[in-house]
């Protein structure tokens, strides 16, 4: 391409040299060095002009790979993260050069985001077994480590495309998400009719009232539950129901030790009432009392309390509805990609990237 520059520059330049305003006085330096000099001097400007800017790939590549580092991905899968360094410190060198990169820098992309996907993949997956939740969606589970295997025989491929990588760790992850979302759902509903349960345990002993900050503590509890359910997020809400009745549960057990010692008071109290008053009986009939304003004994009109009034303890029990708005969760089924149509995109892909290169040089 150079050869066919150079000789237009230099018509380019003698054109403009014998066209200019004969009026001017100053002389313009003909000699074959000068004009040799003036054609590399247009002909840089035009080579730095036709260089491409990568500097936005860059960007969305570095950004990929600070969220696969979040992940955890530079430890989880360390030669597959660092392979991918490699390959992207390679390419920013070439960026220097003036090259088109876009289309392999797209595909380390993919190749950071399939690994950051591979690392959540196997903390859910982790999850899932921990927790004892396969059951709540079987195939899920098993189409996830189905995925997760073809993920990690990838690496044995010696044409190992980002697309490619990132097709599988999605689909791994994706499954697994749906054995979470349909297992913390279910359960999150079960825990909710359990802290429902030991609230009304908690109201029918009044302990709104009785025992008033760790009753609203507890209503409290179960309202966030019910907030994060109606986000959809069944996981945050599952263990908010279980606060709420651990916590109702305390109180109504507190509440009912703290009523059955104080019944036990009144009883005893009731008990030496009636002692005193049949010693009472047995005295006057022994020796009565006779006459009004005895010294030491009340008139019959005296008050001998303030009358005092209190809140209903209905009124001070939290309104919680017994049912809340059930969702759909929603599955995660898979790309509709397949490997043959993954190959030939970024085969393209590949060929004009070359294309482009060609004409560059």
């Amino acid at each position: 391409m150079k050869k066919i520059i150079v000789p237009v520059l230099l018509a380019a330049v003698f054109s403009f040299i014998f066209t200019s305003c004969g009026s001017t006085p100053k002389t313009e330096n003909t000699t074959p060095s000068a004009i040799e000099d003036k054609v590399n001097e247009i002909e840089e400007k035009a080579e730095e002009a036709a260089k491409a800017d990568n500097s936005s790939a860059i960007e969305k590549t570095e950004s990929a790979r600070n969220s696969a580092i979040e992940a955890g991905a530079d430890k989880t899968a360390k030669e597959q993260f660092d392979a991918a360094d490699a390959i992207f410190e390679a390419l920013k060198k070439q960026s220097d050069s003036g090259l088109d990169i876009s289309a392999p820098l797209a595909d380390v992309e993919k190749r950071y985001q399939a690994l950051e996907a591979y690392t959540k993949a196997l903390e859910n997956k982790k999850k899932i077994e921990e927790n004892d939740l396969v059951s709540y969606d079987e195939n899920s589970y098993n189409e996830g480590c189905a995925a997760l295997s073809e993920f990690e025989n990838l690496n044995s491929s010696t044409n190992l495309l980002g697309t490619l990588m990132l097709d599988k760790a999605n689909m791994a992850n994706g499954k697994f998400v749906n054995v979470l979302n349909k297992a913390y759902k279910q359960l999150a509903k079960e825990a909710r009719t359990n802290a429902f349960k030991a609230k009304k345990d908690a109201d029918a002993v009044k302990a709104g009232v009785a025992a008033k900050a760790e009753y609203t503590k507890a209503a409290e509890e179960f309202k966030s539950g019910d907030q994060n359910y109606a986000m959809q997020n069944a996981e945050s809400a599952y263990g908010h129901y279980l606060k709420a009745q651990e916590q109702f549960a305390a109180v109504a057990a507190d509440v009912s030790k703290k009523r059955e010692a104080a019944q036990k008071a009144i009883e005893e109290a009731k008990a030496k009432v009636e002692a005193a008053a049949d010693y009472a009986a047995k005295a006057d009939q022994e020796k009565p009392l006779e006459g009004e304003n005895i010294e030491g004994i009340e008139s019959a009109d005296t008050v001998l309390l303030e009358a005092d009034s209190y809140e209903t303890p209905e009124s001070q029990e939290a309104e919680i509805p017994e049912e809340i708005e059930d969702f759909e969760v929603k599955e995660f089924e898979g790309n509709d990609s397949s490997l043959e149509s993954l190959i030939k995109d970024t085969a393209e892909s590949i060929k004009e990237a070359a294309e482009s290169t060609s004409e560059a040089k």
